[in-house]
């Protein structure tokens, strides 16, 4: 009788063992599995850049854009970057662009690890099944590390836009255009998220400015180190679109499963 009691305990204690389990995990990811819903969007940069680029596991990509209020991306700016992303991925389900307001913090300035904070806490869109996603937010104050930048890409499918310092710089009597110079960060910082430069996308030829990071060597491609700040601004005087990633560029990209 005694071990007939001892092992109902047993039997009694497994179960509750399991349904607690169970019930952590559904609480951790609504959606069910055992994977938070943002597993596959906090990796490094350039780690899902073959993912981004190629059919292979995604045919179809999102790209969820937040600004706070106040500093929404231009319109020529969005349709750019879809532009930008049709000619340089394979994704033949499509490739969406969805743009919403978000409250402004009305912080002067953000650190990465308050920049994803906010991330976790509004995206909405996340990679599973057959889908990509790609989160970028438009910022209402400036980089805290250096006021010069105007864009970091900071996860494989994160990028914040410091907007507020972007139109700063831009927009004037003698500057470059806002919508001018908010494509050219953008682009540039999806180029990141790409791999370039010998970050994710493996070169073809070399052409890594080492001395600067994930950029390329080339002063007049998309991916030079100046671009993503306000070094750059003399540069796209006078131009009415973005600098063009060059042939190094192109080809890194194509190699590792883009057009």
């Amino acid at each position: 009788m005694r071990k007939i009691k001892s092992l109902q305990i047993v039997l009694l204690g497994t179960l509750c063992l399991l349904f607690t389990q169970c019930s952590k995990s559904d609480d951790a990811n609504p959606s069910g599995g055992n994977e938070p819903d943002n597993a596959k969007n906090i990796g490094p940069v350039g780690s899902s850049a073959n993912d981004l680029l190629s059919a292979e596991n995604y045919n179809f990509l999102v790209v969820e854009v937040q600004y706070a209020a106040g500093y929404a991306p231009p319109g020529q700016s969005i349709n750019y970057l879809q532009n930008f992303l049709n000619n340089r991925l394979n994704k033949p389900a499509g490739i969406t662009v969805n743009v919403t307001e978000v409250e402004a913090p009305g912080q002067s300035s953000y650190s990465i690890s308050e920049l994803r904070a906010m991330e976790d806490e509004k995206r909405t869109q996340f990679t599973n099944g057959s889908k990509m996603a790609v989160y970028i937010y438009l910022a209402d104050g400036s980089y805290d590390q250096n006021n010069n930048v105007l864009g970091v890409a900071h996860r494989n499918t994160s990028i914040v836009l410091f907007q507020k310092r972007i139109e700063e710089v831009s927009g004037g009597v003698g500057q470059v255009s806002t919508s001018l110079l908010t494509s050219t960060v953008l682009a540039h910082e999806v180029g990141h998220l790409l791999g370039l430069v010998n970050n994710g996308s493996p070169m073809q030829t070399n052409h890594h400015d080492s001395a600067n990071g994930a950029h390329c060597t080339a002063e007049d491609c998309l991916m030079y180190f100046s671009v993503e700040s306000t070094s750059g601004l003399s540069d796209l005087l006078g131009m009415s679109s973005p600098p063009d990633l060059d042939a190094n560029c192109l080809a890194d990209l194509s190699a590792n499963g883009g057009k």
